[in-house]
């Protein structure tokens, strides 16, 4: 019998299917690594490599190349802020997968290799030329949840409890309800998300700009049945609007906005609360805040996975660029760590 191959494809046509189930299998199933919204929110210059042993697919890693810098990323990468990638392999041809994928890798030719958003733990390491520089790139917050709303929120801290209900309560007399939005009806909301995302962050959010992006890569999720949208409502108006995933089991949160007004206050934990509410109820197993520390995700659950990046180069290219982003990173290292200080000393000085 012939051994695997790889193909180099700009689609997936008729993989797609397969490619799914490598995602449903894999160690962390990534709603950013699902075909369709790789589909809608990949960008130019596609590479899916496919290793596949006749018409089965034993595995894959969806990448991006760009020009003038021959720089190569993964799928969909940049603001829509992908997390939890990975290449995929089916149970038992690990081996395969990345010795095929680090042939392709490590052909001839000048390349930078700048991968974000990989899962801890991921064997796309072992597939890169040279030396790779892995460095931690951000936490994801997540959650297991049990069987119950009611015994999810008994994990949580005794005086977060009592302040949700408080917020609760407050907004249920405003006459605040919750709603959650699937299927079609999902493309409508979608534009009260641009207008409430515009309304609260304007010209510094990073999100709006890649939004028909985001929309192109929902819109495939509609109907696949794998996105929802959750809304806060006071009869026609949207106080609070979150975007999530639900792929395999899991619920990601992943896009929201809010209108800021003083009334509307704690609508969004409120939302996020009333989210994990339904999640439980509809027997998920785990709730994924995706990448960020922002506060109030820890106080949902005090468990996080951690986020990487993995540069490496091939060519002179691929080691002058690496050895540039390297000097920025120690760079811009070197300046969180004075402004920590200086933000430290001045509590002190205060203090």
């Amino acid at each position: 019998m012939a051994p695997p191959s790889l193909l180099d494809v700009p689609q997936l046509d008729g993989w797609a299917a397969q490619w799914d189930q490598l995602v449903d299998s894999s160690p962390l199933p990534s709603p950013f690594l699902r075909s369709w919204w790789l589909a809608g929110a990949g960008g130019p210059g596609r590479h899916f490599l496919l290793v596949v042993d006749g018409a089965r697919l034993l595995g894959g890693l969806a990448l991006e190349q760009r020009r003038p810098m021959l720089s190569v990323r993964v799928m969909g990468d940049g603001s829509l802020c992908p997390d939890h990638l990975d290449l995929l392999a089916a149970p038992g041809h690990e081996a395969a997968v990345v010795s095929l994928l680090r042939d392709w890798l490590c052909r001839p030719g000048e390349r930078l290799l700048d991968l974000k958003g990989i899962r801890a733990g991921s064997r796309l390491i072992e597939a890169l030329p040279g030396r790779v520089r892995r460095e931690p790139m951000a936490v994801a917050p997540f959650a297991r949840l049990p069987d119950s709303p009611e015994a999810y929120r008994a994990t949580l801290p005794r005086q977060f409890r009592r302040n949700l209900r408080v917020s609760a309560k407050r907004l249920a007399a405003e006459g605040v309800t919750h709603q959650a939005i699937r299927g079609r009806a999902i493309l409508q909301s979608l534009d009260t998300l641009r207008e409430l995302h515009q309304y609260q962050w304007g010209d510094r959010s990073a999100f709006l700009p890649v939004f028909d992006r985001f929309a192109a890569g929902f819109a495939g999720g509609c109907a696949a049945d794998e996105v929802v949208v959750h809304e806060l409502r006071n009869g026609n108006l949207v106080v609070a609007t979150v975007t999530a995933f639900e792929v395999a089991d899991r619920v990601s949160l992943y896009q929201s906005a809010r209108l800021t007004d003083r009334r509307w206050r704690d609508a969004t934990i409120v939302l996020l609360a009333a989210i994990i509410d339904d999640a439980c109820a509809r027997g998920f197993s785990e709730v994924d805040f995706l990448r960020g520390e922002e506060p109030y995700k820890g106080r949902f659950t005090p468990n996080h996975r951690e986020i990487s990046r993995l540069v490496a180069g091939k060519g002179i290219i691929g080691r002058v660029g690496g050895v540039a982003h390297a000097t920025m990173f120690q760079a811009t290292q070197t300046a969180v760590r004075c402004v920590r200080f200086g933000r430290s000393t001045v509590a002190r000085w205060k203090a």
